[in-house]
């Protein structure tokens, strides 16, 4: 095998489209195949396909991904990524969404904003308060979005690079503490 037969560690390859990849594809929204998540097919779109996505894979009948797993976010250090778990009952199919949201364009603000779907699954109420307690995407239009985990009054998000613990009673860094 020669030198230009192998891959280099920091090429990424084109991953091949999946079946719901091919499915959103042939109704007119594009996705981009990311590798799998323990053999889950995983799918990055915009955020404004989102709700066409979401309506088009939980009403289909080739699709049917009618149960909403979770929505989780993560921050990376140019983005924050909102991930949602899709199960289908029917066709005991699984598929993960992410919608990369560039932290950039929200230069004044330390949320990011991307449109709800607890008008889709009413589990997503939770889980979006969730998310942006934690992560800190604010979920537009959603019927309730406050914290859920954190007191109302509490700064900052805990789970975003950038978030700086305070140092109180609850958490102090005295060596001597049994925190």
């Amino acid at each position: 095998m020669s030198q230009t037969d192998t891959n280099k560690p920091n090429e990424t390859k084109e991953m091949e489209v999946g079946k719901f990849g091919k499915f959103l594809k042939d109704n007119g929204i594009d996705s981009t195949r990311k590798e799998d998540s323990i053999n889950v097919e995983t799918i990055v779109i915009s955020a404004k396909d989102l709700e066409p996505a979401l309506r088009l894979l939980k009403t289909s009948s080739e699709t049917k991904l009618n149960m909403l797993l979770t929505v989780s976010g993560v921050d990376y250090t140019d983005r924050i990524d909102s991930i949602y778990h899709l199960w289908s009952y029917d066709h005991n199919d699984a598929l993960v969404i992410k919608v990369e949201l560039p932290k950039q364009s929200q230069a004044n603000t330390d949320t990011v904003n991307l449109t709800s779907i607890a008008n889709f699954w009413s589990a997503a109420n939770w889980h979006e308060r969730e998310t942006y307690d934690l992560v800190g995407i604010r979920y537009l239009r959603h019927p309730y979005l406050r914290r859920i985990l954190n007191p109302w009054d509490w700064e900052g998000h805990p789970l975003r690079r950038d978030y700086k613990q305070l140092v109180d009673a609850l958490n102090d860094k005295n060596p001597h503490s049994f925190r």
